[in-house]
């Protein structure tokens, strides 16, 4: 049976995604800002990793370099998955979700905000080897990282291939472990007049 979705006064389930993502943030849970995005390679066979999640307004999202595989693999489909555990709250969403592109001018934005390390491996990507890139050895890579920075300028601004995305959900699973009790498992699911819920056998 599907109905409107009401469980905890809450209609809408990103509006709980965002409360429990907060709540595991007050317990110094580290999860509270990533998620894994699960995407399809071109010989079919699954890829996941972890990112980090971005908090929008509104929304949520992730930024990626575009020479990475996934940002193809993204560019091939129209659905991604994506897992967020909550370890210290003991919840978990999976996510069935389209991915659109962020504007330029947010995505820059946050760029500025990154530590130097991931800004010049986004201009090493550019430069020198995508993503990916098979090389030697550490030290190789090592070298190419202190070759690429010592001829970064101090006002570094962010290469054409930082990109993100922003995370469009069409079907999102709630799963709340309940210690000895029954788990309570939610499937969520968009529709042209809102979010409706189906309870599921956890």
């Amino acid at each position: 049976m599907t109905i409107p979705a009401e469980p905890r006064g809450i209609a809408d389930p990103l509006v709980l995604l965002s409360a429990d993502r907060e709540e595991a943030q007050r317990h110094a849970d580290p999860w509270a800002s990533l998620c894994v995005l699960a995407t399809v390679a071109p010989d079919g066979l699954p890829e996941a990793r972890v990112l980090v999640l971005r908090d929008l307004d509104p929304g949520i999202g992730i930024f990626i370099n575009a020479s990475s595989p996934k940002h193809h693999q993204i560019e091939a489909s129209d659905t991604v998955g994506v897992l967020i555990y909550l370890a210290s709250i003991g919840v978990q969403y999976r996510l069935q979700a389209g991915l659109a592109a962020i504007d330029p001018e947010t995505v820059r934005a946050g760029w500025n905000l990154r530590p130097e390390i991931p800004k010049v491996m986004d201009w090493l990507y550019e430069t020198r080897a995508p993503q990916s890139t098979v090389l030697d050895s550490r030290e190789a890579l090592l070298t190419l990282y202190e070759e690429v920075r010592d001829t970064l300028p101090n006002d570094l601004v962010a290469p054409a291939g930082a990109t993100g995305y922003r995370i469009e959900p069409r079907r999102i699973e709630r799963l709340k472990l309940s210690g000895e009790r029954v788990h309570e498992r939610v499937l969520y699911e968009a529709s042209n007049e809102g979010w409706t819920h189906s309870v599921l056998v956890p």
